[in-house]
């Protein structure tokens, strides 16, 4: 990234001291409709008379193509509004509007499509300031920020801008002014006096767009959100991708889907669901790249209800089972994974319970890695089964991407990037991909102090189940987490995912329940950071080593007799 050309130096001056300097950009929410804001940060009472957002992003493909460097959303702050008591001014979207009408000759009056109120609580010491709608009978979808994309916000002075719109450019955010003629990631026209503060959202890894994509204007960033997968060199036995939308009877207790669309065994393979209920409902939504359009779904799910593929594994030795899996916020949340080798005779457990998230397919991409008696039969069947008590009827589970294969080759990690939805500013300055769940969570902070994101090391008891595949890096169990760091350092720096949980099986051998005795915090060595521990039990039992029920000089011997890192 380059700091003079990208960030267009000649607005960098501080002339601007004069004008709420002090006014930053401290936390953005994005791509969630209704739940939208940009939240500032300032002096109490600090005017904002002058000062402009600018959010730049990409433009149009058609006519004059323009791609990057394009306004794609302005709010120019009114002389009155002044940063609140408490130090905060939060713009949000307004939500629904009660007076919408659509755009038909006459009008036709509401609901609005983007539905619900804005959903945060606001403080009231904050300036609170609803961007409102384009029209009198609008849609806040018509006033929406872009998400996700490489995109820069700029907090400006005096912004000279041709543009005449508030909030979103005309058909879509894409008739803005272009800023970047050439589109070369420098900005060639600045209509502005100073740039106060600024952040971009970035999609892209590394110092330069992919292919396609636009650039990005400030040296502060959030972002790319890292996420990794399997992919696998080994021989496809039978894959169902669901390239193709469910059809026939889609109301029914036992739906069809059809035999695997790739794989060296096609014939005889099938996949289907199998409900108590004969009113459920199957369908084709969404599926999980890289292999969308389509997944299978269905919902009325009860106990014991399945999704079930059947292949044969003639010719291939050892065999690994994966999928990806999705549920609604009121689907069917735990399953297990039984398997015949008798045509559904009897069935054996080779997964147990296992929990999906809600409304996410994070966390969903499973596998399953040598089945013991898989290889080399005539009819190999899998069942994921719903093992929770009924839920809500409409509750809806899908799956895609179902793949049995033969072990023959390596897997190969695959790192994916997007654009995070929102960025919550810390103490240091820095910037933290927040969580944007359609759910309000702990992170979202509109109008108050921002929520800051903890720091963990290995064997932190908070930093989460080393079998569990959870958002921060690092995990509880220090010699588990420093032996899968070792050979994996994504699990240690950026998040513990399923593919750390999965390297995490070989801690067992490799961390014994008690390295050392003197080993206190877990870190495999007898070093002062345990002594401190003992110290500050002194006279106490907690960290008596020898048995006496008092920690004393004896301990502390035996302690500085282990010395160095354990065996």
């Amino acid at each position: 990234m380059r700091f003079i050309t990208m960030m267009g130096t000649a607005a960098l001056s501080m002339t601007a001291a004069t004008l709420a300097q002090s006014t930053t950009i401290n936390e953005i929410r994005t791509g969630s409709g209704n739940a939208e804001y940009i939240e500032l940060k300032g002096t109490p009472g600090a005017s904002m008379a002058g000062l402009t957002i600018v959010v730049l992003g990409d433009g149009t493909t058609t006519g004059t193509a323009t791609k990057t460097g394009v306004v794609e959303w302005i709010y120019r702050f009114a002389a009155t509004d002044v940063i609140g008591s408490n130090g905060y001014l939060l713009l949000h979207n307004p939500g629904a509007n009660p007076n919408y009408a659509t755009n038909a000759v006459p009008p036709v009056p509401g609901p609005d499509p983007a539905t619900g109120a804005f959903p945060f609580t606001i403080d009231p010491a904050a300036t609170n300031i609803p961007w409102g709608y384009q029209t009198a009978t609008g849609s806040a979808g018509d006033t929406q920020l872009e998400s996700p994309d490489n995109m820069t916000f700029l907090l400006v002075s005096n912004f000279t801008g041709t543009d005449t719109f508030q909030t979103r450019a005309p058909n879509s955010g894409a008739d803005g002014q272009d800023l970047d003629t050439n589109d070369d990631g420098t900005l060639d026209i600045t209509p502005w006096t100073a740039i106060l503060d600024s952040v971009a959202f970035k999609e892209t890894n590394g110092a330069v767009p992919a292919a396609g994509q636009d650039w990005w204007y400030s040296l502060n960033t959030c972002g790319p959100y890292a996420s990794r997968y399997i992919q696998t060199s080994g021989a496809p036995i039978a894959l169902w991708t669901i390239p193709s939308a469910a059809t026939g009877t889609l109301t029914t207790g036992t739906y069809v889907y059809g035999p695997a669309d790739q794989g060296a065994n096609l014939t005889g393979s099938n996949l289907r669901g199998v409900h108590a209920s004969a009113t459920s409902v199957y369908s084709s939504p969404a599926g999980l790249a890289p292999t969308a359009p389509f997944a299978l779904s269905s919902n009325g799910w009860a106990l014991n209800d399945y999704y079930e593929v059947t292949a044969s594994t003639l010719g291939f030795a050892g065999v690994t089972l994966q999928w990806d899996q999705y549920r609604s916020s009121t689907g069917p949340s735990t399953f297990r994974v039984d398997m015949s080798i008798d045509g559904g005779a009897t069935f054996t457990t080779v997964l147990d319970t296992y929990t999906l998230a809600s409304a996410s397919w994070t966390g969903g991409s499973k596998i399953i890695a040598s089945i013991p008696n898989a290889g080399n039969k005539a009819s190999v069947m899998f069942r994921f089964i719903d093992t929770m008590a009924t839920g809500a009827s409409g509750g809806t589970n899908r799956i895609d991407n179902i793949l049995i294969r033969s072990d023959a080759n390596q897997d190969t990690v695959m790192t994916s990037y997007a654009g995070p939805t929102m960025g919550i500013k810390q103490a240091n300055g820095t910037w933290f991909i927040g969580v944007a769940s359609t759910t309000v969570g702990q992170q979202d902070t509109p109008g108050s102090l921002n929520y800051a994101a903890p720091i963990y090391t290995c064997g932190d008891p908070l930093a989460g189940d080393c079998a569990v595949a959870h958002g921060n890096a690092f995990c509880a169990d220090a010699c588990c987490c420093a032996y899968v760091g070792g050979l994996d350092p994504f699990c240690t720096t950026v998040r513990w995912d399923s593919i750390c949980v999965t390297e995490a099986a070989g801690c067992a051998a490799n961390c014994t329940a008690l390295p050392c005795p003197a080993d206190l915090n877990g870190d495999h060595i007898v070093n002062g950071a345990d002594l401190g521990i003992m110290l500050g039990d002194w006279g106490g039992s907690e960290r008596d080593l020898n048995g006496d029920a008092i920690v004393n000089g004896a301990d502390l011997g035996l302690l500085l007799g282990a010395w160095g890192n354990c065996p």
